[in-house]
Order: C-alpha cells, then structure tokens, then sequence
C-alpha cells in the first residue's frame, strides 16, 4: 500500500499538466453556472442549461480520465532522457480527443445514473434523519427560512452573522443533520470509488460497470477500505485548512493549487490501485475463455 501511494505522487509529479484542463473544467463551470443564476427565468432555458452542463460533464469527464489512464500507462515506460518524458507527456493533450469520441456517451449515463442515485438517497437521507434526529419546530423553520432568503447569508459576513443568530440547539442540530448527509456522502463515494475505472478500463456500458465495480469493490473489502480512508481523511483535513484560508488571500491561493494538485493526486491513485489490481486478472480471465 505504501508503494502505491508514493508510486501515485511520482506519477503525479510527471504529469503535473492533468490540473490544467482540471481547473479550465472548474472554471467555466463556475462561469456558466454564474450566468445561468441571473438569466434562467424559464422552463425551457432551464433545461437547455440543464443539457449544456450534462454535454459539458460527458466532454470533460471522458477526455481528462482518459488522459488519466494515458498517464498510467506513460509510467510504465522506461525514459533514458527527460524530454523525451515531457514530450510524451504532453502528447497526452492529443488524446483527450480520442477519449471524448470513445465514451463521451459512457458519461452522459454517468451523469443521469447518478441523478437518479441523487434522487433516490436524498429523501431517505431525510426520512433517516428526522427519525433519528428530528425536525425543526415550525417557529424555528420560519425564522430560518427568513434568514436564508436574506441575499446578505450569501456574502462571508452575512454567514457569520447567520452563525451568530442560530442558539446552541440550533447549531448542534445543523451539526449533526451535517455529521449525517456527510457520512451518507462517503457512504456513497466509497461505493462509486471504482465505478470510472471500470468504464475506462473494460466497460463502456455505464449501468454494467457499476456493478461490475461493486463486485470488484467488495471481493477486496477491506484494501479499498483503508485506501478511501486514508484519501478521505486527507481530503478533509485540506478543506478544513481552506476553510480558515479564505480570511487570507495569499493563502487562499495556495490552498486551491493544493486543493487541485489533491484532486489529481486521488484520481490517478485510484486509477493506479485499478490497474495494479484489475488488469492483469481480466487479461488472463479473456485469455482462459
């Protein structure tokens, strides 16, 4: 385990240019949805915005993971000079094309599979948690309702001043309805951990990786365990220090250059354990068959 994760760093390292269209990604995202906010008063222009985000996730997803798969590969090829590294490295922009046209569909269905799973998980996350925390009485529900349709919750000092109204029954009621939709969430990332793999490896059918990743995620239990929790707790605490950088620009900064060069980090370590793991038993499964 630990060679994995110091082999996952050096392959990291080399193929630093995967934040690139990364950040590109987040950014126009961020940009589109910033405009949709202000000029979606329709039903149709809401499900034109709707397509053009689901057309936007399949573009990227299958052409950047794709590039991921490309770097894993790249880091089993000896290279007597460094620019011949480079080189190859950057070759890995000419093949984001090449994932886009193999399964750009692939992560259409990614994206509506997931909506469903978004859908079926949020009203029993509900029902969970009023049984075993319980509701708002309905004064506080209206006193909180007229709070957060106040347009100064949205700015950092509107938040603290939000922070500031709640009583101590309220913030640890906030506290452990949080505590439940984030272990709901870890929940339901560990199941999916595999599933992209899986897609770029062997099955283009979104619905028949998934659960051929959920096989594979159970027959080694406990490893995929302890690797979740190990990115898990690592993700965590970087976005528990971004939370208090936001009060430092400069640090703000640095903390989302870490916060993307962590993305990377993860994605290609799951990559890695998949192809060390999987792809040497399917080659030699088709091969007996």
């Amino acid at each position: 385990m630990r060679e994995l994760f110091k082999d996952a760093l050096k392959i990291t390292n080399y193929n630093i240019i995967l934040t690139i269209p990364l950040i590109i990604f987040i950014k126009v995202l961020d940009l589109y949805s910033l405009y949709s906010k202000y000029n979606i008063d329709s039903t149709p222009k809401f499900l034109i915005a709707s397509v053009t985000v689901l057309f936007m996730f399949g573009i990227f997803c299958s052409g950047w993971f794709w590039m991921v798969k490309g770097a894993i590969s790249l880091s089993k090829k000896v290279f007597v000079l460094d620019n011949d590294r480079a080189k190859a490295t950057l070759n890995l922009f000419k093949v984001f094309p090449e994932g886009v046209g193999r399964f750009f569909l692939s992560f259409v269905g990614v994206y509506i599979i997931f909506l469903f799973i978004q859908a079926i998980a949020t009203p029993l996350v509900y029902l969970l948690g009023v049984n075993i925390i319980g509701g708002l009485d309905p004064d506080s529900m209206q006193h909180l309702q007229q709070m957060t349709m106040d347009t100064a919750i949205n700015t950092n000092e509107g938040m603290a001043a939000f922070i500031d109204s709640l009583s101590l029954e309220q913030i640890v009621f906030f506290g452990k309805w949080s505590l439940l939709f984030m272990a709901v969430t870890s929940i339901i990332m560990y199941l999916l951990m595999l599933w992209i793999p899986e897609i770029i490896y062997f099955t283009v059918n979104p619905l028949l990786a998934l659960w051929r990743s959920l096989v594979k995620l159970f027959k080694d239990f406990f490893t995929t365990v302890r690797l979740f929790l190990i990115l898990w707790i690592g993700g965590f605490v970087l976005l528990f220090i971004n939370t208090f950088a936001v009060i430092n620009p400069i640090a703000y900064i640095i903390m989302s250059i870490v916060l993307f060069y962590f993305s990377v980090y993860f994605v290609i370590l799951i990559f890695l354990y998949f192809d060390r793991k999987y792809i040497g038993l399917e080659s030699d499964a088709d091969e007996k068959k």
